[in-house]
């Protein structure tokens, strides 16, 4: 994608009122961000809801003027715009319907094509959750996983520094610009992070760690990954903010359940309780629902197309109408969760009915 969008994508972002719903509505009924910056004024204000705000944000130039100054910030600091149409963009989150047009990278911008998960929890984390992040990670760290989490203090921090260790790639998503980092003590760590992974944020520079951002930097963290792990959490916060955006976005929710009168488990365990998470005791809980389990059964004979099952049926349709589709594209549209999706189509391979493609893609035998 050229600059020049590039430009009028981030300008859009800085727009009172026009949050990423409102904007992919004006993207896809204009064509572009350059085409809607530049269109006639009495054309805007004719929008129901926003043509006013929008006209006069446009004509006064303050948005176009400050996404110019965020372009130079980026090329000096070294981070990426990713457009939501660019196809480095997360395909993950470019599934959720409220994920940003525009989102900041700083170090490796290659996330896609690799198993994620999103590790959430307690600020003021005990050792019983400190030691099963740690059991985790080193669980994972046979397998090719991304770990997503918010450099926040307690479990945040703890899935960076052990992903670290383990040699796993990892990412900060942060509440504010790369200006700056949140907690302050965290500038270590967070340089670490580049190493190994990156910061994302859909905050531009000057941006800061405002109450309302957090909730918006939790959306991200579960719309990145395949599945939101939560560890420890009391009966209200973030991190349960986190699942259930999780929840909303069909994508697999674990927790660790603790005592009941604990009260760092009882967001863990009211998540369990409601079917709202599935239980999980050990790693391989985790591996085994997801469907990442390095054993495998072994390969049956292909099922004759008399006996399909009906997810058989709606993923051969699926694949015949588009030729190929995504392990997130195939959960999107079939709307069901991605542990019964990644599984029932390890099953179809299996019984030689699709074949998996680099990138989590599937097309038909």
């Amino acid at each position: 994608m050229n600059e020049s969008e590039i430009k009028y994508l981030i300008a859009l972002t800085q727009v009172d009122g026009v949050g990423p719903i409102i904007a992919k509505e004006l993207l896809e009924f204009f064509g572009s961000a350059e085409a809607l910056f530049k269109e006639d004024p009495r054309i805007l204000c004719s929008l129901r809801k926003y043509g006013q705000k929008l006209s006069q944000a446009i004509q006064c130039r303050s948005a176009i003027n400050r996404a110019e100054k965020e372009l130079d910030y980026m090329v000096k600091e070294g981070i990426s715009p990713l457009a939501i149409t660019d196809q480095r963009y997360p395909n993950n989150l470019k599934n959720c319907a409220d994920a940003p047009i525009v989102l900041f990278v700083k170090g490796n911008v290659k996330l896609n094509g690799h198993k994620s998960i999103s590790i959430v929890g307690t600020r003021d984390a005990t050792n019983y959750g400190l030691d099963y992040v740690e059991l985790l990670i080193k669980e994972l760290s046979r397998l090719d996983v991304v770990v997503h989490s918010g450099l926040a203090y307690g479990i945040d921090v703890a899935a960076h520094k052990a992903a670290i260790k383990h040699n796993l790639p990892t990412y900060c998503t942060l509440a504010h610009g790369f200006d700056r980092i949140y907690p302050n003590r965290h500038k270590g760590i967070a340089n670490r992070i580049l190493d190994q992974g990156g910061w994302i944020s859909e905050f531009i520079s000057g941006t800061i760690p405002t109450r309302e951002n957090f909730p918006r930097r939790n959306r991200i963290v579960a719309g990145l990954s395949d599945a939101t792990i939560v560890i420890e959490s009391a009966n209200r916060g973030g991190s349960l903010i986190t699942a259930n955006l999780a929840n909303s976005y069909n994508r697999d929710v674990f927790a660790l359940p603790g005592r009941r009168n604990d009260e760092k488990s009882a967001g863990c365990n009211f998540l369990i309780k409601s079917s709202r998470a599935h239980l999980m005791e050990t790693p391989e809980d985790v591996l085994q629902l997801m469907g990442w389990e390095k054993s495998k059964p072994k390969v049956r004979q292909a099922s004759l197309f008399s006996d399909l099952s009906n997810f058989e049926e709606r993923v051969i349709k699926l694949l015949k109408k588009n030729s190929s589709a995504s392990i997130d594209e195939v959960a999107a549209k079939l709307e069901l969760p991605m542990s019964k999706v990644s599984t029932d189509l390890l099953m179809m391979e299996f019984n030689g009915l699709v074949r998996q493609l680099p990138g989590k893609h599937y097309e038909l035998q």
